[in-house]
């Protein structure tokens, strides 16, 4: 156990290029980027996200540090966008705890509906509104 620490806290890291080492940066924890253990070591770390997205009857995939949320539902809209919005917030919670962030610039929303029942339902997240595409 003492090696997982010292490889996921108190570490510091630097960059050669042309034979040039930049400057060291400390990291107080994180698993180290292209490290071979760091995919599963953040697998293992986000299992419980899972759980949290599937408690809200939403289905998700995922693949390294990207998440897919999605509800295939007869549901009204608005339903949907609670459901997606309750969700989200939970899962922003959870990330928070663990020293986690979810970027709402960097969080989309995709509906695919009948054009005729197409309307603008942003969904707010922690602060930021994120719309759909």
């Amino acid at each position: 156990l003492r090696w997982f620490s010292s490889y996921l806290s108190d570490r510091s890291q630097s960059v050669l290029v042309g034979g040039q080492r930049s400057t060291p940066r400390h990291f107080d924890c994180g698993v180290p980027q292209g490290s071979v253990l760091s995919p599963l070591l953040f697998n293992i770390y986000m299992k419980p996200l899972g759980e949290i997205i599937r408690r809200h009857g939403v289905r998700y995939h995922q693949y390294a540090d990207d998440t897919q949320l999605y509800i295939s539902t007869p549901r009204s809209l608005s339903e949907a966008v609670d459901v997606m919005g309750r969700c989200l917030e939970a899962v922003r919670v959870w990330m928070g705890v663990n020293r986690l962030r979810l970027n709402p610039d960097k969080t989309e929303w995709l509906w695919m509906l009948p054009t005729k029942d197409c309307v603008d339902c942003p969904v707010w997240l922690g602060g930021g509104e994120t719309t759909p595409l």
